[in-house]
């Protein structure tokens, strides 16, 4: 590496981060100025506690994910209740009940109306901004609760199903990218997990609700469906607080408004300088436009180095359909009942509390442990899991064996833990793994993928439960062993790192395995800047001596 701190002395200190530090070379790439924050030297708890208003920003962002998680919920579970199917069933057969091709409608929908979203979102985010995507959003989850509240008829239920998957696909698609834009890159993996908390706590408190409504109130399915308008309203009072991403605006060139988010997330942050930090920002654009010399479109997702990295997302996104979700947690009170489970949906339940036990655990380690090992351990898991599940097909467990049964339930929330990660996985990947200038143009194709293959498991998984009951896990088992070898060959380790850093590693063509230990251009670079106008930490101990002495303390 050249001598960074040398030519850094040799400007003005107060024009580091504004101006160019210098020139920084790693095994022949070169990196220009300052693309890495100072701030990244501090420890994971400091960061948190520096930065609570960006946590609380991105708490307020994942507000609508209530709404997913109590959606995919309520799709499994409401369907076993007796009002339900006496609302929408038939019976001309002479025993009520509903439609098999109507019931795998409803759930494709969700992921059709994701598709209806992913036509335009990167168009209207990008032009747009975030922040308007998010009343996108709203509109489209107001709209479907709507129908699901007043609706008399499959068809309307259907229409309710749409409108609220292309809600959910607008947040997939723009809350993650959001969050990643304004998260510090020490605990980024973290913030983004946030929105599973969200969702886990929406789908709990739909299988209490379903639960209960099924003991108590079972003709009354529409109390579940009227508590879904409480989190639809705290997003709209929540989403009208939240600023701008500032990398949004330093797209489209206008500084002033950039700066002016930047302050509204960051103002009061000791020892934060405004200008370095949207230097960086707009140093790592600037680069990205010159490697690809053209305006940014949905093509160049699938050109160059890009395409490694799309294929990398969609991966994980094809991975979350294939490892067993429709069978598992999509139907999982059907998949319960086949099971022989006398309370089917005490067995949702408690599922859904292993989901948010993942989710809880995974946030906390994440930005710690990183994600590349933890990742692809999951996966190895659930594929001897899946198997595992087909092979209880010979124990009796659908036959009234009550050992076996328990012991697949057991089974399944260790698959659920181990999938919850995976799934988790996919939103953290999909927001930082994309470069700044395509993430909400990547984005819409990866979802695309996963919504397209959460129609095909949709239709696929209640005929072949039913004719193979749980010998199909092995079905599913069978399509993640490649995926998990693939993972194992291609997941790079993404913790602590900056968008210009994973630039810099896909650029000079890093083998995934070897990410974690490879030091970057632009990391020396930062610590080159930390020599000279001084860390974080310093900075802060300063400020904090300058207020003591105007105060007159020692």
């Amino acid at each position: 590496m050249t001598t960074l701190v040398e030519k850094a002395e040799a400007l003005h200190l107060d024009g580091i981060g504004a101006d160019l530090v210098g020139v920084a070379e790693v095994d022949g790439y070169e990196s220009y100025g300052l693309v890495k924050s100072r701030f990244d030297e501090l420890s994971i708890p400091r960061t948190v506690w520096v930065f609570k208003r960006v946590l609380l920003v991105t708490l307020a962002v994942y507000t609508g994910y209530v709404c997913e998680g109590f959606e995919l919920g309520a799709g499994g579970a409401i369907i076993a209740n007796a009002g339900f199917i006496k609302q929408f069933g038939d019976g001309s057969t002479g025993v009520r009940a509903l439609d098999a091709t109507w019931v795998s409608t409803w759930s494709a929908l969700l992921n059709v109306g994701q598709i209806v979203t992913f036509t335009h979102i990167s168009w209207f985010a990008d032009k747009y901004g975030r922040k308007t995507s998010f009343y996108l959003a709203w509109a489209w989850l107001v709209v479907g609760c709507t129908f699901l509240n007043t609706a008399k008829s499959p068809s309307v239920w259907a229409l309710g199903k749409l409108c609220n998957g292309a809600g959910i696909g607008v947040l997939q698609v723009t809350c993650q990218v959001y969050v990643m834009e304004i998260s510090p890159n020490r605990i980024r993996g973290g913030m983004v997990t946030l929105q599973s908390i969200w969702s886990n706590i929406g789908g709990i408190i739909c299988a209490v609700m379903m639960q209960q409504l099924n003991k108590k109130h079972a003709d009354d399915y529409l109390l579940a469906m009227r508590i879904i308008w409480v989190p639809v309203g705290l997003m709209i009072v929540f989403w009208a607080f939240v600023p701008e991403s500032p990398w949004f605006h330093a797209r489209h060139g206008n500084k002033e408004k950039a700066m002016k988010a930047m302050k509204q997330l960051y103002g009061g942050v000791d020892g934060y300088d405004f200008e370095e930090e949207y230097g960086i920002i707009e140093r790592t654009i600037a680069h990205e436009r010159d490697v690809l010399a053209e305006t940014p479109s949905v093509v160049h997702v699938f050109k160059g180095l890009n395409l490694k990295r799309t294929l990398t997302v969609m991966v994980l996104a094809v991975t979350q359909q294939l490892c067993g979700l429709a069978i598992i947690s999509t139907y999982s009170t059907y998949f319960f009942s086949l099971a022989g489970l006398d309370d089917p949906f005490l067995g949702s339940v408690i599922l859904s509390c292993c989901n948010l036990l993942a989710v809880l655990l995974w946030a906390g380690s994440v930005d710690k442990l990183g994600r590349r090992t933890i990742i692809n351990t999951c996966q190895t898991a659930t594929c001897g899991i899946l198997f595992i599940v087909g092979g209880l097909h010979w124990s009796g467990a659908t036959t009234g064996n009550a050992s076996a049964g328990t012991a697949l339930l057991v089974i399944c929330c260790f698959w659920t833990f181990f999938f919850t990660i995976i799934a988790m996985s996919y939103y953290v990947f999909s927001a930082e793994l994309p470069s700044a200038l395509l993430r909400v143009k990547t984005g819409p194709v990866t979802f695309f993928t996963n919504s397209v293959m959460g129609i095909a498991t949709c239709y696929a998984t209640p005929p072949m439960l039913l004719a193979l009951d749980l010998k199909t896990g092995f079905v599913y088992g069978a399509f993640s062993v490649p995926i998990c070898v693939i993972l194992w060959l291609y997941l790079p380790e993404t913790k602590g790192r900056s968008a210009a850093e994973i630039d810099e590693l896909y650029e000079r063509k890093i083998p995934a395995w070897r990410w974690s230990k490879t030091a970057t251009a632009a990391e020396g670079q930062m610590h080159a800047v930390v020599e000279v106008k001084g860390g974080v930490k310093f900075a802060q101990t300063s400020i904090h001596h300058q207020k003591a002495n105007k105060a007159g303390e020692p």
